[in-house]
């Protein structure tokens, strides 16, 4: 077992609209580069890439990070996970194998980036996982929740500090999770989330 603290906290462009929410990151012997989703067998960065009709040019190191980072502030996408620190069971990637210690402050998050509207979780399905982390970083803080049952996209939404924040779930881009959906429709449910404007349902496009 090993104790592990968030590499990153988040990433926000400037005016970011949406958020997308993991777990945890990869353990360090499957990172390719030094930042969000830095395993290349993760779906994640092939979806934002697809939505924005480009290709991936780098696979590692600085360029790698440095072209992801410019894939989010064109779609004035911000990033972080749920787990602040953690405990890593058995050098193990698998989110069962994670222990949190401490939640992020996803309202830290909000309280600084004030233009983000929408919270996207990439799972929800298990024991560990997005969705569930967040209704426990709620109870925390004194605020009952609870997702409704259905098939993804799961939607939902919360008040805080005057402003409504759309909740979604959506399929996780993660290896294991790929034989549950096809790529192309991966591409359409993040690419659907992320493009539509969440207070009224408009298209940013």
């Amino acid at each position: 077992m090993q104790e592990e603290l968030h590499p990153w906290n988040w990433f926000a462009p400037e005016n970011s609209k949406t958020m997308i929410i993991g777990t945890f990151p990869t353990a360090r012997k499957n990172w390719s580069f030094d930042f969000f989703y830095p395993n290349k067998a993760n779906l994640f960065w092939k979806v934002i890439a697809e939505i924005l009709g480009t290709e991936l040019q780098f696979m590692t190191g600085n360029p790698a990070t440095e072209e992801r980072k410019i894939l989010l502030r064109n779609l004035r996408l911000a990033v972080t996970d749920m787990g602040k620190q953690i405990i890593r069971h058995a050098n193990s990637s698998l989110d069962e194998n994670l222990t949190v210690l401490e939640y992020m402050d996803i309202f830290q998050i909000l309280d600084e980036n004030p233009t983000i509207e929408k919270l996207i979780f990439t799972s929800s399905s298990g024991k560990v996982s997005a969705a569930k982390w967040f209704t426990e970083f709620l109870t925390q803080k004194g605020i009952r929740f609870r997702f409704p049952a259905g098939k993804k996209p799961i939607r939902s939404e919360m008040e805080y500090r005057g402003k409504i924040v759309q909740l979604v779930i959506l399929y996780s881009p993660s290896p294991r999770a790929a034989n549950r959906i096809s790529f192309e429709n991966l591409v359409e449910l993040y690419r659907q989330e992320i493009l539509k404007e969440s207070s009224h349902g408009k298209s940013s496009k």
